[in-house]
């Protein structure tokens, strides 16, 4: 038993944890790096056509391999360094005015297009935003895409989506009183997109989605009810170790808000 003990010593002893582990030094480098970088060099000009006027457009995008993940949030608001990729996730046509979010932008019907131009193009005026778009000018173009997905009667999920996103922004402008405005938004238009949507809804699968609909709920101060929903997640099998520690992070998240209130 011993020789044996000895020969996985050996084996333990001739191993080679280079490429495992980063050294504290290694990692404060890879930091600095970082931040180094000038949050413009994050971005590049993506040619797009609009496809209810034809024009063609320059956009911002987020060069991801520029950018760091930090963490996220309760209800998976991401934090990256130096610059957020969300806050480059609108498309707008610098000529009808027609708005979305860049997964959805190409995706609009004919007979949609038309109450664009009919309902939005009027009113449009062209902007022009700095490279490095501040909260209010991120806000502002959400608020857009909002709009063109009310005029063009897209589903509950789609408005709810950008309803939250457009509550995390204000979040970072420290706006407590309109950040709970668009999540009870979005909150609702959750719970009617999961009940007659079929998925992936936005590029949330249905765990997801069911999460974010607890998540919401506990941060508009409907427990109860955010419970319940984590109650029908948690009923589900094969749920990832990722997920699971994110339902044990929001139940204590409840708990201790539930507690703060008696």
């Amino acid at each position: 038993m011993e020789e044996k003990n000895s020969n996985i010593y050996e084996l333990i002893n001739s191993i080679d944890l280079k490429n495992l582990y980063t050294s504290k030094e290694e990692k404060k480098t890879k930091e600095r790096e970082i931040n180094k970088i000038n949050p413009a060099d994050c971005l590049y000009d993506r040619v797009c056509e609009c496809p209810v006027c034809r024009n063609k457009f320059k956009t911002k995008s987020v060069r991801k391999s520029k950018i760091r993940y930090i963490n996220n949030e309760i209800d998976l608001k991401p934090l990256f360094e130096p610059i957020q990729p969300d806050y480059y996730d609108v498309v707008i046509c610098d000529k009808c005015g027609y708005s979305a979010i860049s997964s959805k932008f190409q995706k609009i019907t004919d007979s949609q297009a038309e109450k664009v131009l009919k309902i939005i193009t009027p009113k449009f005026y062209p902007k022009q935003y700095p490279d490095l778009y501040s909260i209010d000018d991120v806000i502002e173009r959400y608020q857009l895409a909002l709009l063109n997905c009310v005029v063009k009667n897209v589903k509950a999920g789609e408005k709810a989506y950008v309803c939250f996103k457009i509550g995390w922004f204000y979040r970072d402008k420290k706006d407590e009183k309109n950040e709970l405005k668009y999540m009870e938004a979005a909150f609702g238009g959750f719970k009617v997109a999961y009940e007659n949507e079929s998925f992936p809804m936005c590029g949330l699968d249905e765990n997801t989605l069911l999460y974010l609909i607890a998540a919401t709920g506990a941060k508009i101060g409907c427990y109860d009810e955010s419970l319940r929903f984590l109650s029908h997640l948690m009923a589900k099998r094969g749920l990832s170790i990722r997920l699971k520690n994110k339902i044990y992070d929001l139940k204590e998240f409840i708990k201790e808000k539930k507690t703060s209130k008696k």
